[in-house]
């Protein structure tokens, strides 16, 4: 229902208004293919910076990489890795960065940034 509900306000996303920027904002993911997820507030936190770098924490390990965006919101990231502790939720951040590597594009809706693969929402993030 949320998906639904954030998808349905997206004429908001293409205006821009209140919209957190893309670049810049720390994101926390809240939500992985279709499952709402429970995770501590310092863990499964990204950003993305202005030089086209994306890195941030999941379960216990730094996911790092490129990424690349346009004006029309198309989204698609390179070179991801990550380091290789073994750690509870460790399957979460292999989801996760399955997800990044199918992202076709993204939607901002206020403080909530979607990552869709051929306009299926994939993962939501909320701003910090």
């Amino acid at each position: 229902m949320l998906v639904t509900l954030m998808l349905g306000g997206c004429c908001a996303c293409r205006k821009g208004k209140n919209n957190m920027p893309l670049k810049g904002t720390e994101w926390h993911l809240m939500r992985l293919m279709g499952r709402d997820l429970s995770v501590d507030a310092d863990k499964f936190l990204f950003t993305f910076s202005e030089d086209g770098e994306f890195g941030g924490t999941g379960a216990c390990n730094r996911i790092f990489g490129a990424f690349k965006s346009n004006d029309q919101r198309a989204i698609s990231f390179e070179n991801l890795a990550s380091t290789r502790m073994m750690c509870p939720d460790a399957n979460l951040e292999a989801q996760f960065v399955e997800v990044l590597d199918r992202a076709t594009h993204y939607e901002v809706d206020g403080n909530v940034l979607m990552i869709l693969s051929n306009g299926e929402v994939q993962a939501i993030l909320m701003a910090k």
